[in-house]
């Protein structure tokens, strides 16, 4: 199921490195999560899934909701205005090593010879890939590589603290409510930060169309499997499953962006991909 998600999501990379040109990074989150929100809230209210949010839970899942609502899906977005889809999603991919770092400095996570080995395997493609020049494709890479990382670590903060809410409230509800509340404070952002009244989701049919696959696909059902991922095996072996995010990107980055494809990004892929084995073999 993560690497479902994994993989839906190397095709938001290229589809919001589309859009990006036309929006900001407010905006287009922020509509984004708003509409898989309000699909998945009618599906639990029309299927009666729904279970009320206990008071004590609210500020966790506030906090929680803006990790992953807020603060990745903006570093995310400032990351690919910034980098070309493949590298991009192959910087994304350093999640296991935050994960492994975070969880095991929290207690979370249990280390082990082959996740190491792992976390050092990928290490070594990443490296590899952002000594690739691309040039003039992305003259700011190196801050879009930045925030793609700074992304990496919300995603990891969050699959480390939201296993206790998933268990309690079930994956569907704590996907729904928190895409909801952080989809919210991302549109006030949006509201003083970015332009979604003044041009900023001013797309065309095409766009819009692009914008529907990005909110339904691509953030409700996505983020649904990842959440129902997350007690099914460890946070190091979720996150490792990030390994499918660049394999889309990359395919997706060369037909739709006509970004090129070259040894390095493939090397870096077949070393992330490595990883992701290595990480769950003992599973």
């Amino acid at each position: 199921m993560a690497s479902i998600s994994a993989t839906i999501g190397g095709t938001t990379v290229v589809l919001t490195r589309y859009l990006m040109p036309d929006s900001d990074p407010f905006s287009l989150p922020g509509i984004r999560y708003g509409i898989g929100a309000l699909v998945l809230l009618s599906l639990l209210f029309i299927l009666k899934k729904n279970k009320p949010l206990e008071l004590i839970d609210w500020m966790p899942i506030i906090l929680l909701s803006f990790v992953f609502y807020v603060a990745f899906p903006w570093s995310f977005a400032s990351g690919l205005e910034n980098t070309t889809a493949a590298r991009g999603a192959i910087v994304f991919t350093s999640q296991p090593v935050i994960t492994l770092i975070l969880g095991s400095i929290l207690g979370i996570e249990k280390t082990s010879l082959l996740k190491i080995i792992a976390i050092f395997v990928a290490i070594t493609g990443i490296t590899v890939t952002l000594s690739d020049n691309i040039g003039d494709l992305a003259p700011n890479a190196l801050k879009g590589d930045f925030l793609m990382f700074l992304a990496a670590f919300c995603n990891s903060l969050y699959v480390l603290n939201a296993g206790r809410l998933i268990k309690k409230y079930g994956a569907f509800t704590f996907t729904a409510w928190p895409m909801f509340i952080g989809s919210s404070m991302m549109m006030i952002l949006a509201l003083f930060f970015g332009n979604p009244l003044g041009g900023s989701l001013s797309f065309d049919t095409t766009q819009w169309l692009v914008l529907l696959i990005l909110a339904i696909p691509g953030a409700a059902i996505m983020v649904s499997l990842f959440m129902a991922s997350i007690n099914m095996s460890t946070p190091t072996g979720i996150t490792m499953t990030v390994g499918f995010n660049p394999l889309s990107a990359i395919i997706l980055g060369a037909i739709i962006l006509h970004e090129p494809v070259s040894s390095k990004i493939l090397f870096g892929f077949l070393c992330v991909m490595i990883a992701v084995v290595l990480a769950n073999y003992e599973n």
